[in-house]
């Protein structure tokens, strides 16, 4: 098995670089890090290739947006739990695909085009797979935090600050539409894809497909995602935590949230709790540490339920390995028809 400890200094300072500035060129990267852009170039084609790190694209969860995010709970027949996670963890849809270690089997997140199409796939297909016992669904109401907010934090303050320079922005203008799927799809593979390959895989010329990205990125319509094999990021262990806040202390205590290290997803949700989090924890202790700091930062949130993430099996387009590696690349596509078991993808975008 390959030791995974290899990844130095600068390769985790690379990775933070990358996550702040994930469109920024070898050029400005290697101006902040001190070293030449082909060595930076060098050390992210190798460890991309290891499938330690990966980019990506979707549309913002932070923003309003016409697609609907679920999140859905599944009770599975034992010997058929592994084949129906990866059912789902290759849909285009599925942003996340989590093995649960107790309350339910599978906890899947999922970004449909609209909410009848959530729904037809929930009750007319996935509640009658027959490994299903029980599905349960939660839609986001309002997305707080998401994982492209998360950092390594393996920079300076005078070095983030200088790559907060060439960040894309945060402010949202404007409207993700189906016109955008094919540079969508294609920056999912790859968010780091320079413009004349976005321009070769969408049939358009080089100005077009710059101005189209411009759009994207500039008008704040979509996020561009660095990740990290999670085992090489000193937070080795996820959970998913249910909680219940007063209404209308919901949006404050979910903005605090999103502030907090250990946090990778918030969202307020329906159904019987209103918030649910994935979280981050150097370790299984670290779940009862984090609650204690909730409860006295935040006396209004009551935790429900928390959850051990005993393997996540896809993270933002990637397959995973026990360690957290990408090992297959399934193009996010939220307009996809939504079935069981198909893999609706422009081919010639792989």
């Amino acid at each position: 098995m390959q030791d995974l400890s290899n990844l130095d200094e600068l390769d985790l300072a690379l990775v933070n670089a990358v996550q702040i500035a994930p469109r920024g060129s070898w050029q400005v990267l290697g101006a902040v890090l001190g070293v030449d852009p082909s060595t930076v170039a060098r050390r992210w084609q190798r460890i991309t290739e290891q499938g330690l790190v990966w980019m990506t694209a979707y549309a913002r969860l932070t923003a309003p947006s016409a697609h609907v995010l679920g999140c859905v709970e599944i009770d599975c027949l034992p010997a058929e739990r592994d084949g129906l996670a990866m059912l789902l963890a290759r849909l285009p849809q599925v942003v996340s695909v989590h093995h649960v270690g107790s309350g339910r089997d599978l906890f899947v997140i999922i970004n449909a085009r609209s909410l009848p199409a959530l729904s037809r796939f929930v009750l007319d297909e996935l509640s009658h797979h027959p490994g299903v016992r029980r599905t349960s669904v939660h839609t986001a109401t309002t997305v707080y935090g998401e994982g492209a907010h998360w950092r390594l934090n393996a920079l300076t303050p005078a070095q983030r600050a200088e790559l907060a320079e060439h960040a894309p922005p945060r402010a949202r203008q404007g409207v993700l539409t189906e016109q955008d799927r094919d540079l969508l799809v294609a920056l999912s593979i790859d968010g780091r894809r320079s413009v004349a390959e976005l321009a070769a895989l969408t049939g358009t010329s080089v100005s077009t497909a710059r101005r189209r990205m411009v759009r994207l990125v500039d008008h704040g319509l979509v996020s561009i995602r660095c990740e990290v094999a999670q085992s090489l990021t000193g937070w080795p262990i996820s959970a998913i935590f249910w909680a219940n806040v007063p209404p209308d202390e919901l949006s404050a205590v979910g903005r605090t949230l999103a502030t907090l290290p250990e946090i990778r997803f918030c969202a307020a949700v329906t159904g019987e709790h209103n918030l649910v989090m994935i979280v981050w924890l150097r370790s299984p202790e670290d779940s009862q540490h984090l609650e204690e700091r909730l409860a006295a930062r935040l006396p209004s949130l009551s935790l429900a339920e928390r959850a051990i993430t005993l393997h996540q099996l896809k993270r933002q387009s990637r397959l995973l390995d026990d360690l957290g590696r990408s090992t297959e690349v399934v193009p996010t596509d939220p307009w996809a028809d939504l079935h069981l078991g198909s893999r609706e993808r422009p081919s010639n975008f792989a």
